[in-house]
């Protein structure tokens, strides 16, 4: 539907100063992003917030998300516009996980197969430069 505008949750996990990233090694061309996905009609952002970081990662233990900014994100995929307005939350982890793993995604609204996301640590910095469409935005909100 053209000019739709999507709601999103996006979450930057931290460990030591290094932000929670992902790529999908089953599509190779696209960019690392941070877990997060679209809010559901009548849930609260932040409540998608960690849903969608549970669904995504597959860890369970973690405290409350805290809001950190919004954007609007916008551009072409496939032909057609996308608009999403984005709501960024801090999530600290008190340990990390592990320092890389894979965690499969069954249960996604876009695809009804499984989607493999490869988890590791990037640097503030680094997390910034490589991070794509525009999930960048909100790294400078990160307590230092």
């Amino acid at each position: 539907m053209a000019g739709q505008i999507i709601e999103k949750a996006l979450v930057y996990a931290t460990w030591q100063k290094r932000l929670l990233v992902f790529v999908e090694p089953d599509f190779p061309e696209l960019l690392p992003q941070v877990p997060g996905g679209t809010i559901e009609d009548g849930e609260a952002p932040d409540a998608a917030a960690t849903r969608e970081f549970f669904e995504e990662t597959g860890l369970t233990a973690f405290s409350s998300v805290s809001f950190l900014r919004s954007t609007h994100y916008r551009a072409q995929h496939g032909g057609r516009a996308i608009h999403q307005h984005r709501h960024f939350f801090h999530l600290p982890l008190k340990e990390a996980p592990l320092d890389t793993w894979d965690h499969v995604e069954r249960h996604s609204a876009t695809s009804t197969s499984a989607i493999v996301f490869r988890f590791f640590w990037l640097p503030y910095e680094q997390a910034r430069s490589a991070l794509g469409y525009e999930m960048d935005a909100a790294i400078g909100q990160l307590p230092t």
